[in-house]
């Protein structure tokens, strides 16, 4: 936390959970008005399993996302009585997007001599492609089982490293 850029935070929060929200003000009165329909909260931009485990260095990212997380838990109780039902789709590390850029353009501290190794680090794992990823077709697939299955869990990991059981081992 120490070495976040102070603009971080903000600018993190203001795109995600907003925008999440705007969504689902715009569709969430037809779906009530129907008492039917589905809303999936899921892409690497907004949520993932990163929340799943803590990480250092990138904490105010996993609260955003957490954010997210939390948002879609609470409009699954709220929506429920309508008919809507809300499902979480975490993506696991997925090489198809830009994460380790982005978090390496936003890493500090590498003159502060404590944080450097942990920093080198944290790079070079990103940089690791060892171990399952996620695909673009894990998250079609969990989002269809979402919208399809009405016996589907609230959270549907995508890919076999979005998975829970797999971050906790």
């Amino acid at each position: 936390m120490e070495v976040t850029a102070p603009e971080l935070p903000e600018a993190l929060f203001r795109t995600k959970k907003p925008g999440t929200l705007v969504i689902i003000q715009a569709t969430l009165p037809r779906l009530r008005e129907r008492r039917a329909g589905v809303i999936v909260t899921v892409t690497v931009t907004v949520t993932s399993s990163v929340t799943l485990k803590p990480l250092p260095l990138v904490g105010v990212y996993r609260a955003s996302k957490a954010a997210v997380n939390a948002l879609t838990e609470s409009l699954a109780v709220e929506a429920e009585p309508f008919g809507v039902r809300a499902h979480l789709v975490p993506p696991g590390r997925s090489p198809e997007t830009r994460f380790g850029d982005t978090v390496r353009s936003h890493l500090r501290g590498l003159n502060v001599p404590d944080y450097a190794p942990l920093i080198q680090g944290f790079a070079a794992a990103a940089r690791n492609d060892a171990g399952p990823v996620t695909h673009a077709h894990d998250v079609a697939e969990a989002v269809w089982r979402a919208v399809t299955d009405p016996s589907a869990p609230f959270r549907i990991p995508a890919g076999a490293d979005a998975d829970a059981d797999a971050w906790m081992a």
